[in-house]
């Protein structure tokens, strides 16, 4: 078997530089086992290592060239130097990563404080002294948005709620961050070693809960106008329905009086037909002493009733039964043959119906005299349009070149 020494000059300073690299290596290797390892037997292992590689290095490495003996195993076979290079980079390859996972697998100062730089959450302990011992990072960004600066003892914290940097603003328990993230603190005390003064101070990002809180508040007052003004509107929805029962009541009353009033004339001027004409005056007098107030509510009664004063209503057109806009224009109808008969000495009344989208145009005129004077609205026309307008409808009178009364119904009617 070949000799050390019968080597190449180039093997024979490449093979103990190899073992000097390992060397290092295993010296790193068992200083680490030595400090961080719970067990240091471990290290062992690699001290044998250093052990047996050491004397090897030496003894091929001729520090004076004049001393033979510093290099007493120049003659020794080389396959003994190889399988020891060999041996130890074996070692060195299991240790180094069976190394690893017991670090990652084990507890340590560091792997607890890589575990709370994982939480979402700031958190920090505080010894019975008032001195930080752990923060975690999220807690240290926090500290530094609050104060300026990093948390030294607890007191640190407790001033920096109290007293936040003027970007930060605090509502109710919360505090808003410049980059408007929420966060709430927490204090508590925790026991350690039956001592019970230590404590743990923790922050927790509850934007999504305030921003809730503050879209509800926003709705909540919403809301609260909202029931504000429908308070306001049935205070006076009764103020309304009276009023509006007192306008059904005052057009009911006109138009009958008017009736009556008109047969009454026709009665003194003409003696034709007296007796029908008697009976409709009892029938308008009776309906006036009657407990419940009853109105014409359809157009083909405007016309009976109409036929029986002498005046002829034509209608041109159609309006649905039982309808705001069927309501609104026998009313107007009855108005306008009460004043063809008591100003224009009319005798027909003329009616058109016209549909126009989501509306009714209605236009009344007659036969008689045509006026000389815009028309002045008396109680009649004024509470024919209050109804009309408060219906969402609108009225217009003419006067030349006749008399004409033009409304507007919409087809619909309005619902609070």
């Amino acid at each position: 078997m070949s000799a050390f020494s019968s080597l190449s000059e180039f093997w024979q300073t490449m093979l103990p530089f190899i073992m000097l690299v390992e060397i290092v290596l295993e010296i790193g290797l068992f200083m680490y086992q030595l400090l961080r390892s719970n067990k240091p037997v471990r290290s062992l292992l690699s001290l044998a290592v250093m052990a047996v590689m050491i004397p090897l290095l030496f003894s091929v490495s001729q520090a004076d060239p004049d001393n033979i003996g510093d290099a007493f195993l120049l003659d020794a076979p080389w396959l003994i130097f190889a399988a020891a290079i060999f041996l130890a980079a074996v070692h060195f390859a299991i240790a180094l990563p069976r190394e690893y996972r017991r670090k990652k697998n084990e507890l340590s100062p560091f792997s607890i404080k890589e575990a709370t730089d994982k939480l979402p959450m700031g958190i920090c302990y505080a010894d019975p002294n008032g001195r930080i011992i752990l923060c975690n990072n999220r807690m240290r960004r926090l500290s530094f948005a609050l104060c300026g600066h990093e948390l030294q003892i607890k007191s640190d914290m407790e001033n920096a709620l109290s007293a936040p940097d003027r970007s930060v603003t605090v509502k109710d328990d919360c505090y808003i961050l410049p980059d408007k993230t929420v966060w709430q603190f927490r204090t508590q005390n925790i026991t350690v070693d039956s001592d019970d003064r230590w404590k743990q101070i923790t922050a927790h990002n509850v934007t999504e809960l305030y921003n809730g809180c503050q879209k509800q508040e926003e709705i909540n007052e919403e809301l609260a106008e909202v029931n504000r003004k429908l308070r306001k509107m049935y205070a006076r929805m009764e103020n309304d329905v009276k009023e509006k029962e007192s306008l059904d009541l005052k057009v009911y009353i006109h138009d009958t009086i008017g009736r009556s009033l008109l047969t009454i004339r026709d009665i003194i001027d003409s003696g034709e037909d007296t007796e029908r004409k008697l009976g409709a005056l009892q029938n308008a007098i009776g309906m006036l002493a009657s407990n419940r107030v009853t109105s014409v509510s359809t157009m083909d009664e405007v016309k009976r009733t109409a036929q029986q004063l002498g005046v002829a209503v034509k209608i041109d057109g159609y309006l649905p039964r039982d309808t705001a806009a069927e309501e609104l224009t026998v009313a107007a109808a009855k108005e306008c043959v009460t004043n063809c008969i008591k100003h224009a000495d009319g005798n027909e009344v003329y009616i058109r119906i016209a549909q126009r989208g989501e509306r009714y145009d209605v236009t009344i005129t007659n036969n008689g005299k045509i006026p000389t004077e815009p028309i002045k609205e008396g109680s009649g026309l004024s509470t024919l349009r209050r109804s009309i307008e408060s219906s969402g409808g609108e009225m217009h009178i003419s006067h030349n070149p006749r008399f004409a009364l033009l409304i507007t119904i919409p087809a619909k009617e309005i619902s609070l």
